[in-house]
This record gives C-alpha cells, sequence and structure tokens, in this order.
C-alpha cells in the first residue's frame, strides 16, 4: 500500500497503487507508454518554460535583439476593466506586438489570461457567456449538498461568523469558493508553469499585502493565486492567503503598474485607467460614496506618478457612467474599450512599424484535455481526517482529470459544510503523470446566515438561520430558522448522526408558524384568520445523503385561530393531533432558480386517526413533479404536475392545499390569475407547461399555461374538462447578487389580472 504525499507528513491511503514495485512493472510500463501517448497527442496543460522555449528558439533570440518592446498596463476598476479586452482588440487589429503585460485587480484577471494565451475574441466570449451572478456568490450546487442542508440553501445573502465573543463581522460578504474554481479553471494551461516569464507574453499582477499595505508583484507561483490575491475587493471578499500572508486588491497600493512593466523590460509604456476617479463634494450623495473617496486618495496620488512613466496614457470615454459591479454590460463595456484604442490608431500602427517583427499568430487556447492521475496531494486540514477528504474526492491513480470532473469532487466536499474554502492546483511530475493538489480551510466558526425579500403580495421579509455542529455533543446538529414577516415561522432541529461520513440521522424538530390567512368564496374574500400552529416531530431518514431523501416519522399539531373575521365561514378545523408522515424527495436540478435542465421529486403522506390516539380522522397524499428540459442554449422547455388529495371531513390548515404561496417543502406552486389564497382547497390536480428564453446570463423571458381543478370532493377517477379552470403567466426575470428578481403578470379564468413584483430568494 502506497504512502499518498500531503504538506508535512504523510497518511495511507488504498486507492493509490505503486506502478514503480515489482509486482506492477508491467502496469508501470503500460502507463509509462499511456502517458508518452496522451502527452504527445492531447493539448492539456503545457509547462511554457519546456514548451515554449524549445520550439520558437529563432523567435526568442529575435525578441531579444528587437528595439522596441512594448509593455501594456491594465488597472483594476471591477467590471469596468472588461473595457480592457477592447483596447487588447485595438492593438492587436494594428498589428502591435505586446512584450510585456502588468495588471492589477480586472487588469491582472483579462492581462493574466491574455498573458498565457487567450485570444481578445475568446476573452470576449468569457466575459459574455460567464455567470456572474453565480460566481460572485457562494451558493454550492444543490447537486451535491445533504438533503438536510438544501432546506437551508438559496435563502440567505450574507454570513455572518458566530464566535466565542458573539456574532462578529466576517472578512468578507465572499470567501471567494466560486471565483477561485473560475479562475483555476481558466488558468488550466497555465497550472504546470510557476515562472509568468515563461508565459508567451511574460506577466505581473499586483496585490496589497494586508499588513503592511505595501504592493506586491507576483511574477511567479500560480497564476490564479496571484489573480484571486489581486482581486481580493476588501469587504467583499476575503483576503487571499498566499504562504501564510494576507494579500487584498492591488487597487490600494498600486492601480497601474507602470514601472513594473518597464523594469520587466517595457521600453515603450501602453497604460489603460478604468479605475474610478476621485469626487467632488457636489457629486457624493451617500456614505458608500465617501468611503470610495477615502479608499481612492492614495489610488489617486499614486497614479500620478505612473501615468508621468507612460508614453500613452488612456482613459476610456465613458467608463466612469458604469458600476464596479455592471457585469451585465459585458458588450458595451467592451466597445466602449475598442472605441478608445480606435482613437490611437495611428500611433498603434506606427509602434507596430517600429517594431522589429510582428506578434505570432495567436491560436487561443483550444479544448481541455485529460490529464493522468498520480497523486492527490492534501494541504491545510488539521481536523478532518485525511482519508474522509480522499474518499470522498472520489479519485484514485490512474483516472483522468479535467475541471469538470475536479470541480464536481470539489463540490462534493463542499457539500459536507465542513469547509470554508477549497482550492486546486494541478502539477506535472517526472513520470508524465500529474498530482492533483488540494488545499482546505476548514470551518472554524458557525454561521449566521441572513436574507430579505420582497414581494408585492406579503411585502418585506427577513430570513435568519444558523446551525451548530457538535454543540451538545459529537456527531450531531442543532440547526435554526426564523421568518419575520406576515408570515412568522420557526423551525429548531436537531440531528443525531453519529460520526461524519453518515447518511441517516435521527432528527427532532419544534415548528411554530402564524400567518395571516384569507377565505373565499369563488373570487370574493369572506373571511378572515390568524392561523398559529406549534408542531413536534421526531424522524428517521437519510438526512445526510446527497442523493434522494426518504424520511418518515410522528407529529404531534397544536392548533389554534385567532383575530378571526367572520369566523363562522371558516372551515378549516383548529383540533390538535397527532400524525404518522412520510417524505420522498429526488432533487436533480442543476439550480433551484430559473433551472435549464432536470427533475424534482417530492411526495407527501400523512394520517392521522384512533390508531394514534388523534381527535380528527384524515388522510392526505400530495405530490409535485417538475421537469426541465434544454431545448436549445436559449431555450428551456418547463413543466410542472401538482397533485393533493384528502381524505376525511376535518381538515387542520396544515392539509389543505394552495397554490401561490410558499410552502417551505413544495415551493411555490403557481397558478395565473388568482389570488394567495382564493383557490385553496381539499383536492387539486394542476398541469402547466411553458417556456422560457434566456435573453443572456441570468436575464430570462418566459410564460407558462397551467389548467387546474379545485374541490373539496374528488374521487380519483373523476376529472371532468367542464370543472377545470386555467391560468396564464408572462415574467421577466434575472438572477442577481440578492437572489433572483421576477416581474409576473397573469390571469385566469376568473378574468382577473395580477402584476407581482419579487425581490430575492423565497422563504
Amino acid at each position: 500500500m502506497k504512502k499518498v504525499r500531503r504538506s508535512g507528513k504523510l497518511f495511507r491511503c488504498k486507492h493509490f497503487v505503486d506502478f514503480k514495485s515489482s509486482n506492477h512493472s508491467c502496469a508501470y510500463l503500460v502507463a509509462l507508454l499511456f502517458g508518452l501517448l496522451l502527452t504527445a497527442t492531447v493539448v492539456t496543460i503545457p509547462a511554457y518554460s519546456k514548451q515554449m522555449n524549445s520550439a520558437l528558439p529563432d523567435l526568442q533570440q529575435t525578441m531579444q535583439d528587437d528595439t522596441l518592446k512594448v509593455g501594456l498596463v491594465l488597472s483594476g476598476g471591477g467590471a469596468k476593466g472588461i473595457a480592457h479586452i477592447g483596447i487588447i482588440k485595438a492593438l492587436e487589429e494594428a498589428g502591435v506586438r505586446i512584450d510585456y503585460i502588468s495588471g492589477t485587480s480586472m487588469g491582472a484577471l483579462i492581462g493574466g489570461l491574455y498573458a498565457i494565451g487567450y485570444t481578445s475574441d475568446q476573452l470576449l466570449e468569457i466575459g459574455l457567456n460567464s455567470r456572474w451572478e453565480e460566481i460572485f456568490t457562494e451558493k454550492p450546487s444543490r447537486r451535491y449538498l445533504s438533503n438536510y442542508h438544501k432546506s437551508f440553501d438559496n435563502k440567505s445573502i450574507v454570513s455572518f461568523p458566530i464566535r466565542d465573543a458573539g456574532i462578529d463581522l466576517p472578512f468578507g460578504l465572499l470567501t471567494g469558493q466560486n471565483i477561485y474554481s473560475f479562475l483555476s479553471r481558466l488558468t488550466w494551461p497555465a497550472h504546470g508553469t510557476s515562472d509568468f516569464n515563461d508565459f508567451p507574453i511574460p506577466f505581473s499582477a499586483t496585490a496589497t499585502n494586508l499588513e503592511t499595505g505595501d504592493y506586491v508583484h507576483f511574477r511567479s507561483g500560480f497564476l490564479a493565486d496571484a489573480i484571486r490575491a489581486s482581486i481580493s475587493i476588501p469587504s467583499l471578499m476575503i483576503p487571499h492567503e498566499i504562504d501564510n500572508i494576507a494579500y487584498v486588491d492591488g487597487v490600494f497600493s498600486n492601480n497601474m503598474p507602470v514601472q513594473q512593466v518597464i523594469d520587466m523590460g517595457a521600453e515603450y509604456v501602453i497604460s489603460v485607467d478604468v479605475a474610478t476617479p476621485l469626487l467632488s463634494i457636489g457629486e457624493m450623495s451617500s456614505l458608500a460614496d465617501i468611503m470610495n473617496q477615502t479608499y481612492y486618495y492614495r489610488v489617486s496620488d499614486l497614479l500620478e506618478k505612473q501615468i508621468e512613466l507612460s508614453d500613452i496614457y488612456i482613459k476610456p470615454e465613458g467608463i466612469d457612467d458604469f458600476s464596479l459591479l455592471q457585469f451585465d454590460e459585458v458588450t458595451e463595456l467592451v466597445h466602449i474599450g475598442l472605441m478608445a484604442g480606435e482613437k490611437y490608431k495611428l500611433q498603434f500602427e506606427e509602434i507596430a512599424r517600429r517594431q522589429g517583427y510582428t506578434a505570432p499568430e495567436r491560436k487561443g487556447i483550444g479544448e481541455y484535455g485529460a490529464l493522468p492521475l498520480n497523486d492527490v496531494v492534501i494541504h491545510g486540514n488539521q481536523e478532518i481526517d485525511d482519508e474522509f477528504i480522499v474518499n470522498t474526492l472520489q479519485l484514485k491513480s490512474g483516472d483522468s482529470i479535467t475541471p469538470d470532473i475536479i470541480e464536481s469532487r470539489i463540490e462534493l466536499l463542499i457539500g459536507t459544510q465542513l469547509f470554508d474554502l477549497i482550492t486546486y492546483r494541478v502539477e506535472p511530475n517526472e513520470k508524465y503523470f500529474y498530482d492533483l493538489h488540494i488545499d482546505v480551510k476548514e470551518r472554524t466558526s458557525e454561521l449566521l446566515n441572513v436574507g430579505v425579500r420582497y414581494e408585492t403580495k406579503t411585502e418585506a421579509s427577513v430570513y435568519v438561520s444558523a446551525e451548530f455542529t457538535n454543540l451538545l455533543h459529537e456527531g450531531s446538529k442543532v440547526g435554526t430558522q426564523l421568518r419575520l414577516g406576515e408570515t412568522t415561522r420557526l423551525d429548531a432541529d436537531y440531528l443525531l448522526y453519529g460520526n461524519i461520513g453518515s447518511r441517516f440521522a435521527m432528527k427532532a424538530s419544534l415548528v411554530y408558524e402564524s400567518e395571516n390567512a384569507d377565505v373565499y368564496s369563488g373570487e370574493t374574500r369572506v373571511a378572515q384568520f390568524t392561523g398559529n400552529q406549534f408542531m413536534t416531530e421526531l424522524s428517521i431518514g437519510n438526512y445526510l445523503s446527497s442523493s434522494w431523501l426518504l424520511a418518515g416519522g410522528f407529529r404531534r399539531y397544536f392548533l389554534e385561530f385567532s383575530d378571526q373575521i367572520n369566523p363562522e365561514r371558516i372551515p378549516m378545523s383548529e383540533t390538535n393531533h397527532n400524525t404518522l408522515f412520510g417524505l420522498l424527495h429526488v432533487d436533480r436540478l442543476d439550480r433551484l432558480y430559473f433551472p435549464s435542465s432536470g427533475v424534482n421529486l417530492i411526495g407527501n403522506a400523512s394520517y392521522s386517526g384512533d390508531f394514534l390516539f388523534s381527535k380528527l380522522d384524515y388522510a392526505a397524499v400530495s405530490g409535485l413533479l417538475e421537469y426541465y428540459r434544454p431545448l436549445s442554449t436559449s431555450w428551456t422547455l418547463e413543466s410542472r404536475l401538482f397533485v393533493g388529495y384528502t381524505r376525511g371531513e376535518e381538515l387542520p390548515w396544515s392539509a389543505w392545499y394552495h397554490v401561490n404561496r410558499y410552502d417551505p417543502r413544495m415551493g411555490m406552486v403557481r397558478f395565473g390569475g388568482a389570488n394567495r389564497y382564493s383557490r385553496s382547497s381539499k383536492n387539486v390536480q394542476l398541469a402547466a407547461a411553458g417556456l422560457r428564453y434566456e435573453l443572456m446570463a441570468g436575464r430570462y423571458l418566459g410564460g407558462s399555461i397551467q389548467a387546474a381543478q379545485f374541490s373539496d370532493r374528488w374521487v380519483l377517477t373523476d376529472t371532468k374538462l367542464e370543472n377545470l379552470v386555467y391560468g396564464a403567466t408572462l415574467y421577466a426575470g434575472a438572477e442577481s447578487f440578492i437572489g433572483p428578481v421576477q416581474m409576473i403578470l397573469s390571469t385566469g379564468s376568473g378574468n382577473t389580472y395580477q402584476l407581482e413584483l419579487q425581490i430575492g430568494y423565497p422563504f
């Protein structure tokens, strides 16, 4: 059994085979031949220091003899840095050969990718096709979350650490997990190159040492690390650590590193400035403006000195009309950069003529090939067992690895909720195989999660949740969720699961819910009440599995109606009672909101009767099936089937079925033109189908039609067309940093029209 390397110690792992042992000599020879063939045929992670130097000896000699070496300097500026792509394209069209690049923040991201071989067209494609809202969030893939953690998923927008001293402010809103994965994927071709001078264009990224405030120019190391350090906007992202030194955005120490590119060898410097300028007192209108002004004092002072060193200084006209986070304006920002470059077209062409040779044709970055895995090298774990990490990754020697495979396995680790940050890099070894380095930052504090939501019908609501691992004893979780608004709901759960890696757990829950509800006769409201419900639950199920959920148990309900108007018209029972329940949930959606593919299946069943010493005799069964299928890159087919059936004369409020009302388990089942409680019934059959069109990344238009039957009595075989009612819905939606935003217009058989605005994650 081979000992797998990790930082500072060794651990045993049965997944790795020692190809050098005498017992595996044949396997070693086969693997060696396979590796040689793969290296020769697959474009994967070139070590530029080996590949470029041997492939272009004459070209490099020409570069050494050339008399005019051009350096390009790209400043930071958030989303405004996308304009750098337009400048680069203008330089390409003029024939300018860029010999060195230095960049800060977004300039480091654009410049670093261009330096390793991306073309300006590929950079534009990345800008247009990247889901920036997902990149700048901390939302792990639902596919790998446990069934229990899915109940917390996609409801909060900010998390606060809970430490010994109490609730504290986070170092940043984002740990940068999605950002780092994004950077690791894009820099995949350069994972094997540690010297940035060995890139097709030598490169430098600027960051700020958080402890000293000094600037640091990264010219070696791991490119994704250097870019992540350079873009670490304070308060938005936590500082990025490299070799135990914390770094923040390079904007605050040197946003225009002209001197750096001169030190690299540039004789002619073109600098591009997209930073936010200082404001006059009349232009400042908020606390954010004042805070930004204090940040940019030093930035502005350093900028003047760097401008003086530039041969051409470009400040794109109109760039200050955009904000730091307007990543949805990629096309316009690139156009602004291109137009700024056009103004210098004659100067660019003159520079090209003065250069001894034109830039070699850029072929761009091709498809990522698969790499043969040798070892997994783990860094940073202190409390979590090595074997647990390796087993969760499900990787073994000889496997083929790609960014997709690696990121999907890392999401398995993230789904355990045991880590704050997991990063990776791939490095070649001497055996034509590759080592996968996994760096983990274990979660050392619990989190208080906060979300907000606004709906036209229910107005503003606030969501707060927290989860505590091993609070009472080892192998347990305590979770709480609180919703404050027109409906108040408090959930408190205690899970007993034994040890890390367990899938089954016992759950004890307490739930309190109070909501203001209306009772309708047709489309006319005839009564109102406040329903107060207190429920206790004891159940068992595979709550910690990330696959399908199967659970069941016992519940006790305590019900009360208050603030009643026309109580004689309220048909619901408020009798305390006991139930047995069962739950099945299969979630295969690619994402919870605006999914493009997948299936979501939920089944509920409950029974109350004499057998349980209950005062109510009823049974309820319900099911929801959602199916999404991509028809093209822009079009998605949406379909939904919802069925609810009850037996019994007296039903509590919890057993009735409601459309257009959020349910913690079912979510929201929509029916066009209906008020939130106007279609409440004991039995329901509802089918819906629609289409959604993605205008651009994260921007949608969609519509659906619905047909339903709502009835107090329903025989399973007695569904009549004349009893069906119809609805139609049109919506415009968008993904945002605070959750989905939707404007919804709907109508139905009652000839009523509803116009709704929804902002934030539903809860």
